[in-house]
């Protein structure tokens, strides 16, 4: 289904990881016997997938089943605890971790092959002995206003915003402190029956899922001039089990191929930058990569304090084979410009 070529701009230590857990997956995988062999294994036992119950993660579990067709599979759908916790915020219930940590167990027992994440729901590191066997070609990460305005400067004097990101709030309050930000949870039907029982005057939703869900609701897309989208959004990622068996190994390998040189060369640099400033869904951080023609990257970064009253933005370029030292370098000049780590704090 993809032209993108798997081998090449990995996010950092991903390829290294894939071939510590199986030293000759890449030759295995380009050769008509190792099909063979994927067919045999996965016609006597379909390739298990793993997935959050709500239907935009089915959704995009469909989008993975459907790229590794024609090889047998199933899903394997799982309510996890940041889908039971929604009286509160993802910082307050425990982290973006609530989202994975449920499949990653179930991975790890053995009750599934490979786990679809959204990556930007996955903290910077992930359970020992799996590997993010790929990340796939991305879809628009742009944030969305949805209502009935037609942009953020629209909205009257005070209104109410409803969103459970806090980057998202800290972004709004930086470039309209009047606002009202209050706490929206759930899935996405039950955010936009929120908003149509009148509760919010405007909410914040992914792009992404909007499009994944083929949603027909007024909204327009919010420039990332203004606000810049979350490390990974957009992104799915495929987690699966180290090798060391004949199945784990096909698993590996049956995933890797559908990696997407662009988006994980740009999800590389964005998640490079949130490793280096220890960023978790407490904090709120922006980080946006972009290949450019001649083979360079972009990473554009911004900080902010949770209220929005202060922020500090950079962009640094250089070639994408260095894109993981692209994202600490700028995060380290984020730092330097707010004043060091207590920003943060």
């Amino acid at each position: 289904m993809f032209a993108c070529d798997p081998w090449r701009g990995c996010e950092a230590g991903m390829f290294f990881a894939l071939q510590a857990a199986w030293p000759g997956f890449r030759t295995a995988l380009m050769t008509d016997h190792a099909e063979t062999d994927f067919a045999d294994i996965f016609a006597a036992s379909p390739l298990v997938l793993a997935s959050r119950a709500s239907a935009l993660a089915m959704a995009q579990a469909d989008i993975v089943q459907e790229c590794l067709s024609p090889l047998p599979s199933e899903i394997l759908s799982l309510t996890t605890r940041g889908d039971r916790i929604l009286d509160r915020s993802l910082a307050d219930a425990g982290g973006k971790g609530l989202f994975v940590k449920e499949l990653e167990r179930r991975l790890l027992d053995g009750d599934c092959d490979a786990a679809v994440h959204s990556m930007k729901d996955m903290e910077t590191s992930f359970a020992e002995g799996t590997v993010i066997a790929a990340v796939l070609p991305r879809e628009d990460r742009r944030d969305a206003l949805v209502g009935r305005f037609e942009s953020l400067d629209a909205l009257p004097d005070g209104a109410v915003v409803g969103t459970a990101s806090v980057r998202r709030k800290a972004i709004l309050l930086h470039h309209r402190p009047d606002l009202r930000i209050e706490l929206l949870r759930g899935n996405v039907n039950t955010r936009l029956a929120a908003l149509a029982d009148g509760r919010y005057d405007a909410i914040i939703l992914a792009m992404a899922g909007l499009r994944r869900l083929n949603l027909d609701v007024p909204h327009v897309p919010i420039d990332p001039a203004i606000m810049p989208s979350a490390a990974a959004q957009g992104a799915l990622s495929i987690q699966t089990r180290a090798g060391g068996t004949a199945r784990n190994d096909a698993v590996i390998a049956a995933c890797a191929a559908l990696n997407c040189h662009q988006a994980a060369t740009e999800v590389g640099a964005e998640r490079a930058l949130l490793r280096f400033l220890d960023g978790s869904c407490h904090t709120p951080i922006a980080a946006s990569a972009g290949l450019v023609a001649d083979g360079g990257l972009t990473l554009d970064a911004m900080i902010l304090r949770p209220d929005g009253s202060a922020a500090h933005r950079g962009t640094l370029s250089g070639p994408a084979v260095d894109a993981d030292r692209l994202g600490r370098e700028l995060g380290a000049q984020l730092l330097d410009q707010a004043g060091g780590r207590d920003f943060l704090a």
